[in-house]
């Protein structure tokens, strides 16, 4: 199963502070099917114990946005370790194997990092980890052409527009395709 994952950070490299967890299972090729939801916030102090940091203007950055994301990636906030066991459960539950983020050097990077200081593990192979960026280039892709819905900067919500925008930039690869063919096949 192809699971999107995005995080809420207190920074921007490996080793930062997690706020919050969200994941959403999907399928590349079906826009329709049934998709499972993860989400969990993470409780700072045990993120600091854990040894992972908080860069400065990340923190200013988060003061900066609306209310309510940040009060979403407050509430009932659990230990490090119980977070990532958690989501570690789900992924397995929900047959996880490609895991999806928004830019390959981020959300599964900076997961697998706070796995490591909790001495625990990530769940996918690091060869199942796959880029949507990548995806939107190839195929030549705006993403504001997709109107965006939910809250910004709540991790379940940014999971669902990222894969609203998989599907539509996959279906414009298939129609650009069909269109080159059809070129191809009539000739000049």
């Amino acid at each position: 199963m192809h699971v999107m994952l995005d995080l809420e950070t207190y920074g921007v490299r490996p080793g930062s502070v997690i706020r919050s967890i969200g994941a959403v299972t999907f399928d590349p090729n079906d826009i329709t099917a049934k998709q499972q939801e993860f989400y969990i916030n993470v409780d700072h102090d045990s993120c600091m114990e854990a040894g992972l940091t908080v860069d400065h203007s990340t923190f200013l950055w988060w003061q900066s946005q609306l209310p309510e994301a940040k009060e979403l990636v407050t509430k009932d906030a659990v230990p490090l370790k119980d977070a990532l066991s958690a989501f570690r459960q789900w992924f397995a539950v929900n047959d996880g194997l490609q895991v999806w983020s928004q830019g390959a050097n981020f959300d599964s990077v900076l997961l697998e990092a706070a796995m490591i200081a909790a001495k625990g593990y990530a769940p996918w192979k690091f060869y199942n980890v796959r880029d949507t960026r990548t995806v939107y280039e190839i195929a030549g892709f705006d993403t504001s052409t997709i109107p965006r819905e939910g809250v910004h900067h709540y991790a379940v919500d940014d999971c669902k527009h990222q894969i609203k925008c998989i599907h539509a930039a996959l279906e414009k690869m298939v129609i650009d395709a069909m269109s080159m063919n059809k070129e191809v096949s009539h000739g000049p």
